[in-house]
């Protein structure tokens, strides 16, 4: 083994760009948000809830994978601190990829190819900002859906037969495959089934169909094996179902547009793919290409994101790789030139999400490092900071958020009896984090209208409320529609069941009846209670002003 990872310009490069990034996410030890700063709550929350014994889906429903609140459920165990909880989840993610993108690229790949594409997957993987976005929108947020692009394209590399195969490569191969594919799956579904179409198209490769069948046979006993222990799959699928049947429906419009926004990746993707094919005449090739398409453009349909189909940018990589293989003596000017010079236009379509995820991880260390941010004033905050980059209406937005947080926990902990199992009528419920407060065993990760619930799919009360004592309720909401809407299907039990305990200008405050210690008092109707509320054009989460568009409505699994 020591032999295997001895010093090359691959394993070099990976490690030091892995050590290098990890250095970057840790050392400021904390973290800094300008954006979607309601979205990372939902994590930190659900990571404090998985570090005290709670487990997804048994205890909270989630559309997403259980990986994603273990990972920040590490990072806050490790540190103690919800600051770094990200920071530590994400490292250790990077730590685990390493060597696995050591052998997949050392095998598969020449040096010149090799390393743009091993330092892009890192890059994206560590990077706390959204492919095709602006690079001061700094957020952790949604940082499944970047390892789930960086891992499967990773994933995609195995397309290629090793060049030069090293000792175990079959078991090798097997167990890199098994395990990004597991981490694809536990961490957002709809990555893990790309992934595992995948597996399915290489046993069409009889060079590589021995790997692929064993990968399969592994994940299906991993998967049987987790479920003994974790025990939520039927609770995920029903999740899932839900979700699915809010936010799942998608018109070839909306395809069509999509593949318009991302026509500056698939025309030199398509480009290299056509030389290569030209080149190897392989329907297995063909294929390929093909998946990467059309898994690209499925994918990015369900992210919160335009621009930075990751498996274009593997899929040119494998083709430039082909077309070296194959070599260029043969050909006349200048087909020989677009031969020689293929692995440069893939690098070329690197570039844009390279360099983007480069600065934004850069920018968040400097932000982090120099102080910049203004702290969240609650007990278990240390180190998470909300700052302004360019755009000061976003920071006001988010800062009066936090203040409405700092206000909520002035007022949980000035109640008469100590504050436990807290409910927030909002996109998020933070307080059991930010708090340090015993979490209820119900209720969702997060609540968003028109993504994973609605009118007609929600949970029933009794289900959604088990276990609830406090019920706080936003009187300026980062998602007021989502206020609304919860407060019209949840009031009925809320008048049975809750009384007001305080009423102030930021928040209304129910506690359960039968959690008081006097008899049931008279409960004032919630639709009789005003609420001075006045949507802010950024309430909706997604940080779209208020309607459904295209891009806001990208949504499937309720999952951004």
């Amino acid at each position: 083994m020591r032999r295997y990872f001895a010093a090359s310009p691959v394993t070099f490069t990976v490690l030091v760009t892995t050590a290098i990034c990890v250095i970057l996410l840790v050392t400021p030890a904390s973290t800094v948000t300008t954006k979607y700063f309601n979205d990372l709550l939902v994590f930190l929350d659900g990571g404090y809830r998985v570090a005290v014994g709670q487990v997804p889906n048994r205890d909270f429903h989630t559309a997403l994978g259980p990986l994603s609140f273990y990972l920040p459920g590490f990072g806050y165990w490790l540190s103690g601190r919800l600051g770094m909880a990200m920071p530590l989840g994400m490292a250790a993610l990077m730590v685990l990829v390493a060597p696995i993108m050591i052998h997949v690229l050392q095998t598969r790949m020449r040096p010149l190819i090799a390393i743009p594409t091993g330092i892009l997957l890192l890059l994206v993987l560590a990077a706390p900002h959204n492919t095709g976005e602006v690079i001061t929108n700094i957020s952790f947020a949604m940082f499944y859906n970047r390892i789930g692009w960086a891992l499967l394209g990773l994933l995609l590399v195995m397309h290629l037969a090793p060049s030069k195969a090293a000792r175990g490569q079959m078991a090798l191969d097997t167990a890199a495959a098994t395990v990004l594919t597991l981490l694809l799956l536990y961490t957002k579904i709809s990555y893990g089934l790309v992934a595992a179409t995948f597996l399915v198209l290489m046993l069409l490769q009889p060079v590589q169909r021995r790997w692929a069948a064993l990968s399969l046979l592994a994940i299906g006993a991993c998967v049987g094996l987790f479920e003994l222990v974790w025990g939520g799959t039927r609770a995920h699928i029903n999740d899932l179902v839900v979700a699915l049947g809010v936010s799942g429906s998608r018109t070839v419009a909306n395809y069509v547009q999509a593949l318009l926004e991302n026509f500056a990746e698939y025309t030199p993707f398509g480009l290299i793919a056509g030389l290569a094919l030209w080149r190897t005449r392989s329907l297995d090739d063909f294929l390929f290409y093909g998946f990467c398409a059309a898994a690209g453009l499925a994918l990015i349909m369900q992210n919160f994101q335009v621009n930075g189909i990751v498996t274009l940018l593997a899929g040119a990589a494998v083709a430039a790789e082909c077309l070296a293989r194959n070599g260029h003596d043969d050909l006349a000017p200048p087909f020989d030139v677009a031969v020689r010079g293929s692995w440069l236009l893939a690098v070329v379509l690197m570039l844009p999400v390279g360099l983007a995820s480069v600065m934004a991880l850069g920018l968040h260390a400097a932000m982090a490092l120099s102080g910049a941010g203004t702290n969240l004033d609650l007990p278990n905050a240390k180190g998470l900071k909300v700052a302004k980059a360019l755009n000061r209406r976003e920071y006001e937005l988010y800062r009066r958020y936090a203040d409405s947080l700092e206000a909520g926990g002035d007022l949980l902990r000035s109640l008469d009896e100590p504050a436990r199992m807290v409910l927030v009528l909002d996109f998020a419920s933070p307080f059991t984090s930010l708090m340090r407060l015993e979490a209820p065993k119900s209720g969702t990760a997060w609540m968003h209208d028109g993504r994973n619930f609605d009118a007609r799919f929600y949970f029933p009360p009794e289900e959604f409320l088990r276990g609830v004592e406090i019920v706080m309720i936003p009187k300026k909401p980062i998602a007021g529609s989502t206020t609304d809407l919860m407060q019209e299907i949840y009031g009925d039990y809320f008048d049975q069941h809750f009384i007001m305990v305080r009423n102030t200008e930021e928040w209304t405050v129910l506690r359960r009846a039968d959690s008081t210690t006097g008899s049931r008092q008279p409960t004032p109707r919630l639709s009789a209670i005003q609420l001075p509320f006045a949507p802010c054009p950024q309430a909706d989460a997604d940080g779209n002003r208020s309607g459904f568009n295209l891009k806001a409505s990208r949504f499937i699994l309720s999952c951004r």
